[in-house]
């Protein structure tokens, strides 16, 4: 437990600490990824992006092959990031975003697609983190601002993220007696090439894209290395006091 006496830079110092981080290859999960390694932990990255064991080797990571809507694969991820020592640290990041479209027009197998990865993979992977974490740790697991307000066009990705919202409140209380602290990252827009490929086709009806990554209170484009200070802060000592929580990360738009 950290203490009155315990320096700043020993608050976010995770040397000692193994951490695993899904989708992790690139965009949000490869800040945090990188963000970790540089505060000293050993880090896994686990993702299907093709080659990331050499992506991961470039954050300073090993990465690996996992599909977190296989379960046995989720375990065989978890099972050799803590191959060493238990897990510490899981930062639930994978997850899928199209836009809905209308939700009249919606079909089942989109909706269950978006339900499946974005609620019950990430379920899945903190259940099976919590098994591995004997000695107490951090979850974080990755929702969105979709999930506080909604909005047109995003019906099912904001119910899925608005359960992970509901899930993290429900593991903290759960898990909290074990050790494990569990909070959430609702990220605003964020400027990654996922976002600007969704973004694309109004770009190409003459909206200015950039201007609206940046309009926010704040003023500026929101990036993965603002997702991964907040990812840090919360698996670090800094934040010993803080589990259930959704910490908001959009420059204001929300406020």
């Amino acid at each position: 437990m950290a203490g009155m006496e315990t320096s700043v830079s020993e608050l976010v110092d995770l040397e000692g600490r193994t951490a695993f981080v899904t989708g992790g290859a690139k965009g949000i999960g490869a800040a945090i990824a990188r963000r970790l390694v540089e505060a000293g932990a050993d880090v896994t990255v686990g993702d299907l992006e093709p080659g990331v064991a050499g992506l991961a080797e470039d954050l300073g990571a090993t990465g690996v092959s996992c599909d977190i809507t296989d379960t046995d694969a989720v375990r065989a991820a978890l099972d050799a990031a803590s191959a060493d020592r238990p897990v510490d640290i899981v930062v639930n990041n994978a997850g899928i975003f199209p836009t809905t479209g209308p939700m009249v027009h919606a079909t089942d197998e989109f909706v269950q697609r978006m339900l499946d990865v974005n609620v019950r993979a990430q379920y899945s992977v903190a259940r099976e983190a919590a098994n591995r974490m004997t000695g107490g740790g951090s979850i974080v697991n990755l929702a969105s601002i979709a999930g506080l307000r909604g909005g047109a066009n995003i019906s099912a990705y904001s119910a899925s993220k608005a359960a992970v919202m509901a899930l993290t409140r429900a593991f903290a209380h759960e898990l909290g007696p074990r050790g494990i602290r569990v909070n959430a990252i609702a990220p605003g827009i964020i400027d990654t090439p996922g976002v600007q490929e969704q973004m694309a086709p109004l770009r190409a009806g003459g909206l200015d894209i950039d201007r609206q990554i940046a309009a926010n209170p704040v003023g500026i484009a929101g990036h993965p290395d603002h997702i991964a200070r907040a990812a840090l802060f919360l698996v670090s000592d800094l934040a010993e006091f803080v589990s259930g929580h959704v910490l908001v990360v959009d420059g204001g738009s929300t406020a």
